[in-house]
C-alpha cells in the first residue's frame, strides 16, 4: 500500500520532529513517558541554575572563612559553569531547530509505502528510510506525528499522524504485531 502526500509539516510537526530527534534516546528507555518539549526543559534548568548560583552567591557573602566558604565558592563555581553550558546548548539547540525546519520545509512531496515485508518513507529529495516490521521495537503515537522507532535504535520514521489510520488498519488486517504506544 502506498500513501502520497504533497502536504508540507506544520509547524506543530516539525517541533515534534525535533523534540523526537532530541529525546530519542530517553523514548528508548522509557516509551510511556510523555513527550516535552526540549527547550522549555532546558530554560527551566538555566533557572533552576541561577537559583542555585545566588544562593551560594548569598551563602558565600555571609559566610566567613573555613570550609563552608570553600564550599560556597566551588558550588558557585559549578552553578555558573553550568549556567553558561545551559545556555550554550539552548542557543546550538535553537540553531539545530532552524535548521531542521528548513530541511523540513524543503520537502513537499513524500511517500509512504508499507507491505507485508516492511515499512518505508521516501522524500522528493530521494532519501529512502525502510525498517522491516520485524525491526521495529515499537511505535509511539504523539499528538502530530507518529514515530516508529527501529530496534537497533539507528533508524526511526517520523510521519504525520493523520497517516496513522491507514497503517494501523493494515497491520490490524495482515496480523503484524507491534508494540505501540500513545
Amino acid at each position: 500500500m502506498i500513501i502520497e502526500t504533497n502536504d508540507k509539516f506544520t509547524k506543530e510537526e516539525m517541533d515534534e520532529v525535533f523534540s523526537v530527534t532530541v529525546k530519542r534516546a530517553q523514548i528508548y528507555k522509557n516509551p510511556e513517558k510523555p513527550l516535552k518539549d526540549p527547550f522549555k526543559e532546558a530554560v527551566g534548568n538555566i533557572i533552576w541554575g541561577v537559583c542555585a548560583f545566588v544562593v551560594n552567591l548569598l551563602l558565600c557573602l555571609f559566610t566567613q572563612s573555613g570550609p563552608l566558604r570553600i564550599i560556597c565558592v566551588v558550588a558557585m563555581t559549578l552553578s555558573g559553569v553550568l549556567i553558561l553550558v545551559g545556555i550554550l546548548l539552548l542557543v546550538s539547540g535553537k540553531k539545530a531547530y532552524r535548521d531542521s525546519c528548513a530541511l523540513l520545509e524543503k520537502h513537499d512531496h513524500s511517500k509512504i509505502e508499507f507491505d507485508e515485508a516492511m515499512i518505508g518513507v521516501e522524500m522528493d529529495n530521494g532519501t529512502t528510510v525502510n525498517i522491516r516490521w520485524s525491526e521495529i521495537e515499537f511505535i509511539k503515537v504523539f499528538k502530530a506525528t507518529v514515530a516508529i522507532f527501529a530496534s537497533d535504535k539507528s533508524r526511526a520514521l517520523i510521519i504525520p499522524v493523520k497517516h496513522w489510520d491507514p497503517i494501523a488498519k493494515f497491520m490490524e488486517d495482515n496480523r503484524i504485531m507491534v508494540k505501540f504506544y500513545r
